[in-house]
């Protein structure tokens, strides 16, 4: 295999354990130049072996590390071993791992390949162009696992930066959607046939659980609802009342079929519009709730956009004030990984200021636990959710 040399000094975040190398950190005129997908060996400039690396010479990221990896292309019995093991590790930390993420890439050890589990299927998101070429063994080690059916998710930031094609692939049997408990007795629905992401956002399962509670007795409005996760689950809760608000009406349908599943009490109102659009709707009718989630999709996609990013969530958070009554409970949440824990809590903060609201932060929270973060990896950090108090 070839080998790809870094420059003088540049090892030392690899050393601590870092999984990324950067394309200026790479001695490409002493490198053997790889192709997109190609891996190599990565050494120090000293000569010093670093590990194996999966390729791409035209991104930001040249390279990632495959700690989990001796050879290029595994075969299906190693991804069934991996995978029984991580598959065991969701079981002893959740209780259970029917729904759940089953690998969280860098924070599992594999750069590049995310797999969240609904029930009899698995969707599957290979982010790079070497874990693209491994996907076929992959799904095939999974169907052997025992699931029915494995989606290959075509869409995503990351799979266009790599200059991979964005069609979803099937593998076994494809499924159009699977219903994932959100709280006892009810369930959100996750479309994995042509949903958001792999089709549900699993990452705030716990936090849902946790929180729900809050609503007892409250109406609520869950804003970028999707198919609702938050707001059904606080319906279980005992809110006496919950709006969804989204810009996808097919997700819309799907909050109403999982409201009508559950024979939900209370009011019940969907709100077809983008966020922000919404929110001013909303209290221009002069609309209050006791419970107002904000749960947007990432206003960050590159290091550029953090400033506006932090200006939109300041924003988003202070229409969300305008529609929350006294002693209200806002939650806020950031799912940016380039934005700063901090720098997304002071962006609240300076929405509480605009309102001339006080609040007490009653909780910081992350992503559930089968969605581990890598010790070395700040990067892995990116769900942020902020529960507030407010006066």
């Amino acid at each position: 295999m070839d080998s790809l040399f870094l420059l003088p000094r540049e090892e030392r975040r690899v050393l601590a354990g870092h999984l990324w190398v950067f394309s200026n950190e790479v001695d490409w005129k002493r490198s053997t130049r790889p192709q997109p997908g190609d891996s190599r060996l990565l050494f120090a400039a000293n000569g010093r072996p670093l590990g194996l690396v999966d390729c791409h010479p035209n991104t930001l990221i040249a390279a990632r590390l495959q700690p989990e990896l001796s050879v290029e292309q595994p075969n299906v019995s190693f991804w069934i071993e991996r995978f029984s093991r991580l598959r065991s590790e969701r079981q002893r930390w959740l209780g259970a791992s029917e729904y759940c993420r089953l690998v969280n890439a860098d924070g599992d050890r594999f750069p590049g390949l995310t797999i969240d589990l609904y029930g009899s299927h698995a969707v599957m998101q290979a982010q790079t162009a070497a874990m693209d070429r491994r996907a076929p063994v992959i799904a095939q080690a999974l169907l052997e696992m025992g699931f029915q059916g494995v989606k290959l998710s075509g869409k995503s930031h990351s799979r266009e930066l790599e200059g991979l094609s964005q069609d979803d692939q099937w593998f076994g049997s494809p499924s159009d959607v699977a219903w994932v408990p959100v709280a006892e007795g009810i369930c959100a629905a996750a479309p994995i046939g042509a949903g958001q992401k792999t089709g549900f956002f699993l990452d705030q399962s716990d936090n849902r659980k946790r929180l729900a509670p809050l609503a007892q007795g409250k109406t609520v409005l869950d804003a970028c609802s999707y198919t609702g996760g938050w707001g059904l689950a606080m319906a279980q809760a005992g809110a006496t009342g919950c709006d969804f608000l989204d810009s996808d009406a097919t997700a819309l349908d799907w909050v109403r079929q999982g409201w009508e599943r559950a024979s939900c009490r209370g009011n019940f109102g969907l709100h077809h519009d983008d966020v922000f659009d919404g929110l001013r709707k909303l209290a221009g009718e002069g609309r209050q709730f006791g419970v107002v989630v904000l749960d947007p999709p990432a206003f960050a996609k590159n290091r550029k956009t953090v400033d506006q990013a932090l200006i939109g969530y300041q924003n988003l958070s202070r229409l969300g004030l305008e529609v929350l009554e006294p002693n209200g409970i806002l939650i806020t949440c950031s799912c940016s990984g380039l934005v700063d824990e901090n720098d997304f809590h002071q962006s609240v903060v300076r929405a509480l200021r605009q309102k001339k609201r006080s609040a007490k932060l009653l909780a910081r929270l992350g992503a559930s636990a089968d969605h581990p973060l890598h010790p070395s990896m700040p990067e892995t950090l990116y769900l942020k959710v902020l529960v507030w108090a407010v006066d």
